[in-house]
């Protein structure tokens, strides 16, 4: 890739997406590193808790969602989906198609990708997003080994097999697909709980 060609989505919309996808995947270390980053990129209070909004609709339209087919009456399932609230935006769907993509959730990464692209998305500036919300959820299962590897007193090798996230957090290029190569996109290395100085915030 051609580190010099500029990126198909501004830092600032990297950072709001990877807030959503942090707050979907569960990753705490990596929601409050974002919401600095976020911040920090300029994006405002706004647009920030928008996306937490966002992603935290999603999340919980996948949980109805996997509720209902469990066989959950729907008043206690939850909504099929999110509350529509406010106009939507490309951020937004991006936002969106991010959180999705962290909960496993097709149908609503179908439906967000579908809305994206009306609203003018390109498939990089999609890919980008995916690519966000791939390097934050193998961040999260990589925390989550090793918990589990605290509890049974091993490695994070010896925990749970997990294949889902490689040594170097920032590999979320293995996810794309067949020339897919071109897409730029910031992946988080939340290896800190403190998120002091070994935070990493590298360019793909």
């Amino acid at each position: 890739m051609n580190n010099n060609a500029a990126p198909v989505l501004g830092e600032k919309d990297q950072e709001i997406i990877a807030v959503g996808a942090s707050i979907a995947s569960g990753c705490l270390p990596c929601t409050k590193f974002h919401l600095r980053a976020a911040a920090g990129a300029g994006a405002n209070q706004g647009e920030i808790v928008q996306a937490v909004r966002d992603a935290t609709a999603v999340r919980r339209a996948a949980t109805g969602l996997m509720a209902r087919a469990g066989g959950l009456p729907t008043a206690e399932a939850g909504p099929a989906t999110p509350d529509p609230a406010g106009v939507r935006t490309l951020i937004r769907e991006l936002v969106a198609i991010a959180a999705a993509y962290t909960v496993n959730c097709s149908s609503s990464l179908g439906e967000h990708m579908t809305a994206a692209r009306d609203l003018g998305a390109t498939d990089p500036q999609m890919f980008a997003a995916l690519k966000i919300a791939c390097a934050i959820r193998d961040v999260a299962c990589q925390k989550a080994k090793a918990v589990a590897g605290s509890v049974f007193g091993v490695s994070e090798e010896q925990a749970v097999a997990c294949d889902c996230a490689e040594d170097d957090a920032t590999s979320a290029a293995g996810c794309a697909p067949d020339g897919a190569n071109g897409a730029d996109a910031k992946a988080c290395s939340c290896r800190s709980e403190d998120l002091d100085g070994s935070t990493n915030l590298n360019q793909i």
